[in-house]
């Protein structure tokens, strides 16, 4: 029982009133008639008799009254039990949300979530009706709305064990919710979210908010407790030499801060292959590097352990996925060889690099790049070599980057532009004026592949680029403008041909019309320019629970623009696509270990990892959670909880009930009183 004015208990004090009447006794005298009393002296008398109550009865109406309206001012509340239920006397609909994220698989959080659950369908009666949801950072709907707890039982029983996924309150309540729409649901209705009321599944900002019309009621079932777990691990997947090319560094953690001591362990292909002690400090960190090793071709699996024994042994482990790969050519046609020295040394330039670079002359009519080069570049030529033989490189998969300068003809480049080039070349446009000396490029496409990377880092680097003259061009139909200069006309265009993709950049590279090779950003351009022509991608050599793997995302890829099928064998052994399913596009991964991905009779592996915030076992209070998700109210009260108990109190008006209650008992007081009176007169 709860009360949304529980300050107007003070006025129970109003009891000693009847109280205090009840003692004094009240004395009446007969008159006697008598001539004179000048002659008598008045004798005070004593009464000997000890006071006590009178008129019992009257007296417990009377209190009973006045604490029945001392009752409905302070407005009571019957919490979400059985006993709430009776006293309301309407049937409700009820979600029962149970989080089943990883935390909750510590013991015994989940035989305790479980318990409490069933306890709450059982608490189901007549008229009543049940739903049971499951959640984590996605949400389950595992039953449809059943009045017989039975059948709702039977769901529970049937779904053992919590997850490796995260925890979303925001998303679990919003599904619990709708599923009131879903049918004419009660007029009473109610979410009990059952949870360990971990911190980091409170959204940072949450903008929905619970209808007005649904109670929510929160059971905590688990508790704050140290855990240590590995936070990070940073290391490449792909190696282009003989060892990995880097140390591997591990960051550990402990929550609460404390300090501790053990021994992390680096396994690859399940050989142990070096182990290292730790020592975590005063705030709970630690950091372990382990040495390069060596490695052979083709993938391989790892994992690095650390050896401790807490509540969530999961979170001790990091798998990732390491492989060495030969480096791949490209090949740079230039009529000016010598002036490649800034774009040979910005691909040539940083360590455990995919591509190497080859510089050569341009070649007579009946030479053309060998198609086994992935990506070739056309820098400042006058005309294109070949044009028949480009289409058929460029469509077997080829990528093709064409720089633009002064050597170059326009009519020899725009008899391709219908079914090669991405544009056709009308003007050079040369930079100069009184007030402005140069152009820059501001409007750039930062979520593709090529630029995603300078929204973080080298993106002033590179809108501050100076150039001094370019080519104007006039896109075709099928490309796409991934840049454009100041003055709107594309800098950099890309065209889609078969399995390959051509891209046109509309000025130099080298110091001719433009300082970019001066510039911080020239670098990682030319090494992303390189990389998504020739269809390369930086895989992480891990992954987490709850992300999507996509047909070709992950090692074992077909050609580019093929649609052969693919199988997954997940860390358990078990397929993740049937036999009987048609193969989709994408997978979502939902546990922690070591994916076994088959595609074109080839082989390769993902490696998945539970989410380092799920470690985390802080709790959020449980008046912090439920005012994240009520309607925002006029600030009437001074806490949460008054908030929770005003919004749930107007669907249990029991105060009117307690008002005519005092009525009555005061109608009878006043009843009983009268006749007293009339039986002492």
């Amino acid at each position: 029982m709860e009360f949304l004015n529980p300050f107007f208990w003070l006025g129970a004090t109003a009891l000693t009133a009847p109280i205090l009447l009840h003692l004094v006794r009240r004395h009446r005298r007969e008159r006697v008639p008598f001539p004179s009393l000048m002659f008598l002296h008045q004798i005070p008398t004593k009464e000997l008799r000890r006071k006590k109550l009178t008129h019992l009865f009257l007296l417990f109406l009377r209190c009973l009254g006045l604490l029945l309206i001392v009752a409905a001012f302070s407005r009571p509340m019957v919490s979400g039990t059985w006993f709430g239920n009776l006293a309301m006397g309407t049937p409700r609909s009820l979600v029962i949300l149970i989080d089943s994220s990883m935390s909750m698989s510590r013991e015994p959080v989940w035989q305790k979530a479980s318990e409490v659950a069933e306890q709450r369908v059982r608490s189901l009666t007549g008229g009543d009706e049940g739903l049971i949801v499951r959640f984590g950072e996605t949400v389950e709907v595992l039953s449809s709305w059943e009045a017989r707890p039975e059948r709702l039982l039977s769901v529970l029983h049937s779904r053992s064990g919590a997850s490796f996924e995260g925890t979303s309150y925001g998303e679990a309540l919003r599904v619990a919710s709708e599923q009131f729409k879903e049918q004419q649901a009660n007029s009473r209705k109610e979410i009990v979210l059952i949870t360990d009321l971990q911190l980091s599944g409170l959204p940072e900002s949450q903008k929905w908010r619970l209808p007005d019309d649904v109670i929510l009621t929160i059971e905590s079932v688990g508790e704050e407790s140290a855990n240590l777990f590995v936070e990070e691990v940073r290391l490449e997947r792909f190696s282009f030499g003989e060892q990995h090319p880097y140390p591997i560094v591990t960051l550990l953690k402990s929550t609460p801060p404390q300090r501790l001591q053990g021994e992390l362990q680096l396994f690859l292909e399940g050989q142990l292959i070096d182990r290292k002690g730790f020592e975590l400090n005063q705030d709970g960190t630690g950091q372990v590097t382990f040495r390069p090793f060596a490695l052979e071709a083709g993938p391989h699996t790892g994992r690095i352990v650390a050896q401790v024994e807490d509540l969530l042994p999961a979170d001790n482990i990091f798998f990732f996925v390491v492989e060495r790969r030969e480096s791949q050519p490209i090949t740079v046609v230039s009529s000016r060889p010598s002036s490649m020295v800034y774009l040979k040394s910005a691909l040539s330039s940083g360590q455990n690099l995919p591509f190497r670079v080859e510089v050569v002359e341009p070649p007579g009519p009946a030479r053309l790049i060998p198609e086994a080069r992935p990506v070739l570049i056309l820098d400042n030529l006058a005309r294109p070599p070949r044009p028949d033989a480009l289409k058929a490189y460029v469509t077997n998969g080829g990528g093709l980057l064409v720089s633009l300068g002064n050597s170059v003809r326009p009519e020899a480049y725009n008899r391709l532009a219908a079914e090669l080039f991405p544009a056709e070349l009308d003007q050079r446009q040369f930079i100069r004026s009184r007030d402005r000396n140069f152009t820059s490029i501001t409007d750039v496409d930062w979520q593709h592949p090529i630029f995603s990377v300078f929204q973080e880092s080298h993106r002033a680097g590179l809108v501050s680029v100076q150039f001094y003259s370019y080519w104007k061009l006039r896109p075709q139909q099928g490309s796409t403008v991934l840049a454009r200069f100041d003055d709107s006309n594309p800098a950099l265009l890309e065209r889609t041909l078969g399995r390959g993709r051509v891209l046109v950049f509309a000025s130099s590279l080298d110091r001719v019309w433009t300082d970019f090779p001066l510039r911080s950003a020239y670098v990682p351009f030319w090494h992303r320019l390189a990389g998504y022509a020739g269809g390369w991608s930086a895989s992480a050599a891990a992954m987490t629970v709850g992300e999507i793997l996509g047909s070709d995302q992950y090692g074992a890829k077909s050609e580019r623009g093929s649609t052969s099928s693919w199988n997954i064998v997940d860390p358990n052994g078990q397929r993740v696509i049937g036999l009987d399913q048609e193969t989709p596009d994408f997978v979502e991964l939902k546990f922690p270990g070591h994916y076994e991905i088959r595609k074109n009779k080839k082989t390769d592996w993902v490696a998945v990892n539970s989410d380092p915030r799920e470690s985390d076992l802080q709790q959020v209070p449980v008046d912090k959670l439920l005012a994240r998700f009520r309607a925002e109210r006029p600030a009437t009260s001074s806490s949460p909880q008054a908030t929770r108990v005003s919004q749930e109190e107007h669907r249990q008006p029991l105060w009117w009930p307690l008002l005519l209650a005092a009525a009555l008992v005061l109608g009878i007081e006043s009843l009983v009183a009268n006749h007293r009176r009339r039986v002492i007169e």
